[in-house]
């Protein structure tokens, strides 16, 4: 029964047609996350309003091959310029810029190709055999473990909140205030519309990601005006040797496994992934002290944990409806836009879809492992193109992403009104993933709440009476106050290092 899904979803991602336009979303993808600033997060959240004119297995799998494209396009501008083009490349440029500035550009980017494709297809293997029995596992819960799930989901803000959890909880709350604007859940009553029948539906999603991805950018880099790099590297010799990749071995699978476990943790994401990667690469290595000075090893490890999350990520995405990271939380507006809900019964229903998903992502890595070889020399070009011609792109891409969905110009007014509050939000040092979370798992979390409420007679034991709830719970307060603890260790450490050191 796999090997005949598997087969028909090949079938299907092979039609020229649908290769065509997963080859367009990994080339797409290196190019937003080679560019400092157009991120991989950017990349999907600015088409996913083309997906609405396609079938949704062509749509969604070359969303894929942009997340792909882009996770891994962030190492070539880390090599070039060290200046990483997503934030999971950041690990990227301790090694990678160095072996560049020692006339070795090309055969940096090359270790980071086929490191990135060994750990994209790691991950995908695991996606593809994990996922069905999470899923089997996820046909068994009710309102009650949703709303666990949900609470779950939004606990992992303390782990994308960066320097401040206090901002990142800020950012959250304003992500679930916007999702209660509409038509209550229950009773059909108008929340916060101040009597606009525009409101009524709410904010729509994909206006929303658009405004705070795709116009805050624009504006931030409009504000700035830092946006000029110049490549000075030359790009050659780009496909490193059997043997070398041979000895990089070890550390590429490490790093594709390292990669798909923090992955499939809703919200760790590629920095965690390949810090931690990177950070088991010098502590097993027999030379540490070479570590940032530019060995390959470095690039291998960050590289293959860092594209080892993006078949993670898709594990509790897939199953449970939960965003592994930033870039996911955003491509559930894909499903979205095809009526289409994340989570068990995705698999009973649309399993040719979910097959057609495991298929286009080893194909993206594969599509990507040749683009990034053979065109190397070229993505370092675009490196150098100057802003004043990409933003008037992206602005109109914008306007017309948000307006393409409904035909309604007032998600056009979403769209800025949420880019302005993006762009403020990055003036006050808000992360805006946290907002993303709370406006995908809000509506989760409350309609499951009210839900169990209605069940249990309004009686709150009922989270504490069921085994997986309770299991949810007590890892939603393990992990939303392991920021608080790993601060109060590490403040300790140091008080230990320097009284030793007195």
């Amino acid at each position: 029964m796999l090997v005949e899904q598997i087969l028909s979803a090949v079938g299907v991602i092979f039609e020229p047609y649908s290769l065509l336009l997963l080859a367009a979303g990994v080339a797409l993808g290196i190019l937003f996350g080679a560019i400092p600033g157009l991120t991989a997060t950017m990349g999907v959240a600015l088409l996913i309003p083309l997906t609405f004119v396609l079938e949704p297995a062509a749509g969604i799998v070359m969303l894929v091959g942009i997340y792909c494209g882009g996770i891994y396009g962030g190492s070539i501008s880390a090599v070039l310029v060290s200046i990483p083009g997503t934030p999971s490349g950041m690990m990227t440029t301790l090694d990678g810029y160095p072996m560049g500035q020692r006339g070795e550009a090309g055969k940096a980017i090359g270790y980071a190709t086929i490191s990135s494709f060994i750990g994209g297809i790691i991950s995908a293997i695991i996606l593809i055999f994990a996922a069905p029995y999470l899923a089997k596992i996820a046909l068994q819960f009710g309102p009650v473990e949703y709303f666990a799930i949900a609470v779950f989901g939004l606990s992992i803000i303390s782990s994308v909140s960066g320097d401040s959890f206090v901002k990142g909880m800020i950012s959250g709350v304003i992500g679930m205030m916007v999702t209660v604007v509409g038509m209550d859940y229950v009773t059909s009553t108008p929340r916060f519309t101040f009597g606009t029948v525009a409101l009524l539906a709410g904010f729509t999603f994909i206006p929303t990601m658009i405004g705070l991805f795709g116009m805050r950018e624009f504006l931030l880099q409009v504000g700035t005006e830092n946006y000029k790099y110049q490549v000075e590297q030359k790009v050659d010799k780009v496909i490193p040797s059997l043997s070398e990749i041979k000895k990089l071995m070890s550390i590429t699978i490490r790093g594709g496994l390292l990669g798909t476990f923090v992955g499939a943790l809703p919200g760790a994401g590629g920095p965690i992934a390949s810090f931690i990667s990177y950070d088991s690469a010098r502590k097993s290595s027999k030379h540490p002290e070479k570590f940032g000075t530019g060995i390959p090893d470095g690039i291998a490890a960050s590289e293959s944990a860092n594209n080892g999350v993006t078949g993670g990520a898709l594990i509790p995405m897939l199953t449970l409806g939960v965003p592994g990271d930033g870039v996911t939380a955003v491509m559930l507006g894909a499903f979205m836009v095809h009526n289409l809900r994340p989570g068990p019964m995705l698999f009973q229903n649309n399993a040719d879809l979910v097959f057609s998903i495991y298929v286009g992502l080893v194909l993206a890595n594969v599509l990507m492992l040749i683009f990034g070889l053979m065109g190397a020399k070229l993505f370092a070009r675009i490196l150098n193109l100057p802003m004043e011609i990409l933003l008037p792109f992206i602005s109109v891409l914008t306007i017309v992403g948000s307006y393409a969905i409904r035909n309604n110009p007032v998600d056009i007014a979403i769209m800025i009104g949420f880019g302005l509050l993006g762009y403020l939000m990055s003036e006050l040092k808000l992360p805006a993933i946290p907002m993303v979370l709370g406006i995908v798992l809000g509506p989760m979390a409350e309609a499951n709440l009210r839900g169990a409420l209605l069940i249990s007679k309004g009686s709150w034991l009922i989270f504490l009476t069921e085994p997986i709830s309770l299991i949810l719970l007590i890892l939603t307060v393990v992990l939303g106050a392991w920021p608080f603890l790993s601060g109060a260790l590490r403040k300790k450490q140091e008080l230990e290092g320097n009284t030793t050191s007195e």
